[in-house]
């Protein structure tokens, strides 16, 4: 990975190759289109219904004409009942990737280890805060390794960026991992943007009580499938935010923040129903993937499925390439995430799929199975 602190000409060096954009038409062209998409990792039950009509009656009421709280008031106070923590241990703010940013441009420049495969936000938010980014790979697959492991393969970093489950690995990270990264590092950040979405997974955030180097960053985006409304937050020792708060600029907290305070709270039914619905999506989606000739999975336990396809010489499939088969896809109204060009995904071969309702998940697997076998 390039060094993320080098400059060339005045310019700051990239920090990684950007990863594939996403597939985003102008709305007019949006409203028409008939695509199910199995790009994202949004909640597959939807946004819940009270959220839209708390947000219709805000915009009616003209809240538009009033500058948003930059404190967010109501959602920290919500937070802190939900979390059982003072007020003073949230930060809000707009993307996961903000929130990143936020806590690396507090400290001191030093060497930053990113896990990978990850979203390139992770060495975008350190590098741009002038930290030098490494990244933090495990020869054994992809599962992130303990710091000491990674010594042993000469990847050194004095703090980490790290997620739980992570992307598009879709695994959890064990406890003990991150213990021996708070007993090593600086500072950590751990993304629980999709902890609501997983096979049982438990979150960080209760230890940030006793460790004032840990920052868990959380969104409402992800669980209540609202990726157009960005809204994250911080948690961390209040000590560890009055820092960050120090050199973060809150003036893009959003107005929803407050709209939707109090119902974050109301709507943990709705993460509960997701909850019983993934336990049993997700395995059946891992397994009706792995049937189809040419696609190898790698174990889910959150709401998305990493998967690579290869067109094997003692088969006679449909498709060459993941290019292919992604593009034959979206001929046939089905949008799948390829991974070419994430940090620490090689070769091209690897895509990602989103766990949705069962019916949308029964037609992606017979398109699949169409487009490769014929069947």
């Amino acid at each position: 990975m390039a060094d993320g602190c080098d400059l060339h000409l005045g310019v700051r060096a990239t920090v990684t190759a950007l990863p594939e954009q996403l597939l985003s038409p102008p709305y007019e062209l949006r409203t028409e289109m008939n695509w199910i998409d199995f790009s994202g990792t949004a909640n597959p039950l939807g946004t819940p219904p009270s959220f839209i009509r708390a947000m219709e009656a805000a915009l009616t009421a003209g809240e538009l004409n009033y500058s948003p709280d930059r404190e967010a008031h109501t959602l920290r106070s919500v937070l802190a009942r939900q979390h059982g923590l003072p007020v003073e241990s949230f930060l809000a703010g707009t993307t996961v990737g903000d929130m990143v940013r936020a806590v690396a441009q507090t400290y001191q420049p030093c060497t930053v280890g990113v896990s990978v495969p990850g979203p390139v936000e992770y060495a975008l938010a350190a590098g741009n805060a002038g930290h030098r980014v490494v990244e933090i790979t495990s020869p054994a697959g992809f599962v992130v390794p303990d710091p000491a492991a990674a010594a042993r393969h000469h990847i050194a970093f004095d703090a980490a960026v790290l997620a739980n489950p992570g992307y598009p690995t879709s695994r959890l990270l064990p406890l003990p991992t991150l213990a021996a990264y708070l007993e090593t590092c600086t500072w950590v950040v751990v993304d629980e943007r999709s902890i609501d979405l997983t096979l049982g997974g438990e979150s960080m955030v209760p230890l940030v009580k006793e460790h004032r180097n840990l920052v868990v960053v959380r969104s409402l985006c992800d669980p209540y499938a609202m990726p157009g409304i960005p809204l994250s937050y911080c948690v961390a020792h209040p000590d560890t935010i009055a820092q960050i708060a120090r050199f973060y600029d809150s003036s893009g907290v959003p107005m929803f923040a407050e709209v939707l305070g109090e119902l974050a709270l109301a709507e943990r039914e709705h993460l509960e129903r997701t909850r019983e619905f993934l336990d049993t999506e997700i395995p059946w989606l891992q397994c009706m993937l792995s049937l189809v000739p040419g696609i190898d999975i790698y174990p889910a336990e959150a709401n998305y499925v990493m998967c690579a396809f290869s067109s094997k010489p003692d088969l006679n499939l449909g498709v060459a390439n993941t290019e292919e088969l992604a593009m034959r896809l979206q001929l046939a109204g089905f949008l799948i995430r390829k991974l070419e060009g994430t940090p620490g995904v090689p070769n091209g071969k690897h895509f990602c799929v989103a766990v949705r309702t069962r019916e949308d998940n029964e037609k992606l697997i017979a398109a699949l199975r169409e487009i490769i076998v014929g069947q």
